[in-house]
């Protein structure tokens, strides 16, 4: 049984690895502007190999696939794993099955402040100073959601949390509808409206690297800390009978959670449903054995972004509509779904 497990986890390990491949070349061969395919793969063998593959294209269509479109369809690869990644953990450590990455209200300090920079901010209200106030807004309520809801690591109640959560991010809605509302012209409450429900038009060669790395540590670490999360799922009583340090496992998972959010959130707005629906969808396919429900969950996360990221470009092209409209349309209807299956549990798999 367990090497069938095996052999199934990898099968899909190497789907999905094609299918992110494939979903890449594709986000980036089509938009407002088409290129073929065919082009994209060349010219991308040609860049990254260093090889002199001879392709005829403009210098435009150059600068649209390197320049615009790969940073685009990378940034939305590492954001949905990202919070994909992010999921997992959050509904592991709360127990929780409708636990997604914002549970905590990181996306809601996240708007708070970068809204704050679109009103206010004048001149400094470019992509990076508004990421810049996005992520000093999430990274203010992570700090409050620590002392508040651990009491500085005191605690691993998942109802303090939860609810500390709950209500910060109240706080911080109530906020940011408050700045939206004091907006002094039509184009900052729309800019602030788009940010809130995400985009990646920002996305930069500069701007990509920072939450790659902070992903690859974030998935090291909870690679490292499996077994742990395997064991959190019995309940924490359980969890300290078997050895565990739960206060300080759930401190770790708490603070790169809040970590990796706020740098993504920071960068693309509020995407949501893909921390909501991926783990569930991960946990059919290989059951609950973290390990494996990490490393598929990241790899179906970025796919899932960067298909709805494809979408939201080419639907109503050359306009482009929030990517969170997207997630919210194929996320909702498909975990309507995934509740209504007979034999579905949070457990996946049985």
């Amino acid at each position: 049984m367990g090497t069938k497990i095996k052999k199934d986890f990898f099968f899909w390990v190497i789907l999905l690895i094609m299918l992110l491949v494939i979903s890449i070349i594709l986000g980036i061969a089509f938009g407002s502007t088409n290129i073929s395919p065919k082009v994209v793969y060349e010219f991308l063998i040609s860049k990254f190999t260093g090889t002199d593959i001879q392709i005829e294209i403009p210098k435009s269509v150059g600068t649209i696939i390197w320049e615009i479109r790969l940073p685009r369809t990378l940034l939305a690869g590492i954001t949905g794993g990202a919070l994909a990644l992010c999921g997992v953990l959050m509904q592991c450590i709360t127990r929780n099955s409708i636990s997604d990455p914002y549970i905590l209200g990181i996306s809601s300090g996240a708007s708070a402040g970068a809204v704050s920079v679109i009103v206010f901010g004048g001149s400094l209200a470019g992509m990076l100073g508004v990421a810049g106030g996005a992520f000093i807004g999430a990274i203010v309520c992570g700090i409050l959601v620590f002392i508040i809801g651990t009491q500085l690591g005191k605690t691993s109640s998942t109802t303090r949390l939860v609810l500390s959560g709950l209500a910060l991010s109240t706080i911080f809605s109530a906020i940011t509808n408050l700045l939206i509302y004091s907006a002094e012209n039509s184009n900052q409450a729309k800019s602030a409206m788009f940010w809130i429900m995400g985009s990646l038009g920002g996305a930069k060669w500069k701007v990509i690297w920072f939450p790659l790395i902070v992903l690859l540590i974030v998935f090291i670490i909870s690679l490292i800390l499996s077994k742990s999360l395997d064991l959190l799922l019995f309940g924490n009583d359980s969890a300290i009978m078997l050895g565990m340090n739960v206060k300080l496992v759930k401190s770790i998972i708490l603070f790169i959670s809040i970590l990796l959010i706020s740098v993504v959130v920071s960068l693309t707005g509020a995407i949501g449903f893909i921390g909501l629906v991926v783990p569930h969808i991960a946990r059919n396919i290989t059951g609950t054995n973290h390990k494996r429900l990490i490393i598929l969950s990241v790899l179906l996360g970025s796919v899932f972004l960067i298909v709805s990221d494809l979408i939201a470009r080419v639907l109503f092209s050359p306009r482009e509509i929030p990517i969170g409209i997207i997630t919210a349309l194929i996320g909702g209807p498909f975990f309507l779904w995934l509740i209504a299956k007979n034999n579905y549990s949070f457990g996946g798999k049985k």
